[in-house]
């Protein structure tokens, strides 16, 4: 056998053996069959528990044959998106469908607190409108991220700033986390405290780990019950992602510095990442035993223009990305990034629905997945010992329970990660 001829054998037993074939390779768009296997059953087995509704007559006795029917209201898990442009269209036509869209998909709403923009003058923040945001969003069932508190970016520093005196900067750096974050509390209850710190320059002089821990602390003083997030970009990787941020997160964990949560960016604008490559990086940010966030998510569809082609590939690429992130558990949230082309970041075609505030296929497959297909509707009777039992996802379930005589009760009930998922109706 000629060298030439051994050495395409040799070459193809390793490819083999690499569970490659010549002339194929993964497609980092699709889920592979094996990865496929283990999303659809982790979505079963994170995302939902086993649920008893017990059903008792005045007397408290079981009640046997009574129709049940539990209907899923909300979700635990947080689907969300930044919501910058509420209010701010050009029409109040827009303005209106944006919201009706927003609060018919998510349940998680990222507001903008960038320093610069918040407080462009000195001493006087522009408290009016993200109130006014974060009234709304509670008024509509939706919970809300402030993003971000600390940031060198120039959005996160406003031009007043003489950063020529490190003591003075630290100072309002400090007075700006513990106000706002002290201020918001009960309307704004997460954070991403810190950004992108790994890849920008600090304040005050300080070194990366005290500029990224140093917040961490003022904003744990300022609510001792929220949420607080460290939030990078370029995690997702080979080899389990970045190594920087994940000894980082090592070491603010080891000196048990107060976050929360791992934020974690995934703008693709130059296409998708690979999804097999997104859960390896889980599973090892998953070891440090903290709950990951999906901070920042981008996945265009076109260039400065939607097009139906883009649309295509977006809705295909959106539907693997979050069924493989739903399936982790240790993902709590996804958060889109934009919720419309119109204002969207950096001008490109990023969001769910098109400037003129039209539903694009992405939207229309994160209807299905959230409002249809991961929303769990139970009906049935209950058996001779008065129960009822099925599984469901996680949140909230508005529950109807009759008798033969035709007496019947509602109530709410939760049915969430940890709970003893047992709840009695008395009729």
């Amino acid at each position: 056998m000629t060298m030439p001829r051994l050495f395409l054998l040799a070459l193809t037993i390793f490819l083999l053996a690499e569970g490659l074939t010549m002339g194929s390779s993964e497609d980092p768009s699709k889920l592979p069959h094996d990865l496929a296997i283990r999303v659809q059953r982790d979505i079963e087995k994170y995302r939902k528990s086993d649920a008893q509704i017990l059903v008792r007559d005045a007397r408290g006795k079981p009640v046997e044959g009574a129709s049940v029917l539990a209907k899923q209201i909300s979700h635990d898990f947080l689907f969300g998106c930044n919501i910058f442009r509420l209010d701010n269209l050009p029409t109040e036509e827009q303005n209106e469908q944006y919201k009706a869209l927003f609060k018919r998909l998510l349940n998680y709403a990222t507001l903008p607190f960038y320093w610069a923009s918040f407080e462009s003058e000195k001493g006087r923040p522009n408290h009016e409108r993200l109130e006014k945001m974060a009234r709304w969003c509670k008024e509509n069932g939706i919970t809300t991220k402030g993003h971000p508190l600390v940031w060198t970016h120039p959005a996160g520093v406003p031009k007043w700033l003489d950063e020529s005196d490190p003591v003075q900067v630290k100072h309002l750096l400090e007075m700006r986390v513990s106000e706002t974050v002290s201020r918001y509390k009960g309307l704004v209850d997460i954070w991403d405290v810190v950004n992108e710190s790994t890849h920008t320059r600090t304040f005050a002089g300080l070194s990366m780990y005290d500029y990224t821990a140093l917040p961490f602390v003022w904003a744990r003083k300022a609510n001792q019950d929220a949420t607080l997030i460290v939030n990078e970009f370029g995690v997702i990787g080979p080899n389990g992602g970045d190594q920087k941020y994940f000894d980082l997160l090592s070491q603010m964990k080891a000196n048990k510095v107060p976050f929360d949560a791992i934020g974690i960016q995934t703008h693709m604008h130059r296409g998708p990442l690979p999804l097999r490559q997104i859960l390896e990086t889980l599973d090892r940010y998953a070891k440090l035993g903290k709950p990951i966030h999906f901070t920042e998510t981008t996945f265009l569809s076109g260039g400065k223009e939607t097009t139906p082609e883009g649309e295509k590939k977006q809705a295909e690429y959106v539907e693997q990305f979050y069924r493989t992130c739903f399936s982790h558990p240790s993902v709590k949230a996804i958060t889109w990034w934009d919720f419309s082309d119109a204002g969207a970041w950096q001008g490109v075609a990023a969001g769910l629905v098109r400037k003129d505030m039209t539903p694009k296929p992405a939207y229309l497959v994160l209807d299905r997945l959230i409002n249809k297909e991961w929303r769990t509707t139970a009906e049935g009777v209950t058996d001779s010992t008065g129960t009822f039992s099925f599984r469901g996802f996680h949140g909230i379930y508005r529950v109807t329970v009759s008798d033969k005589s035709g007496k019947s009760k509602t109530v709410e009930f939760h049915i969430s990660e940890k709970g003893h998922n047992t709840i009695t109706v008395r009729l």
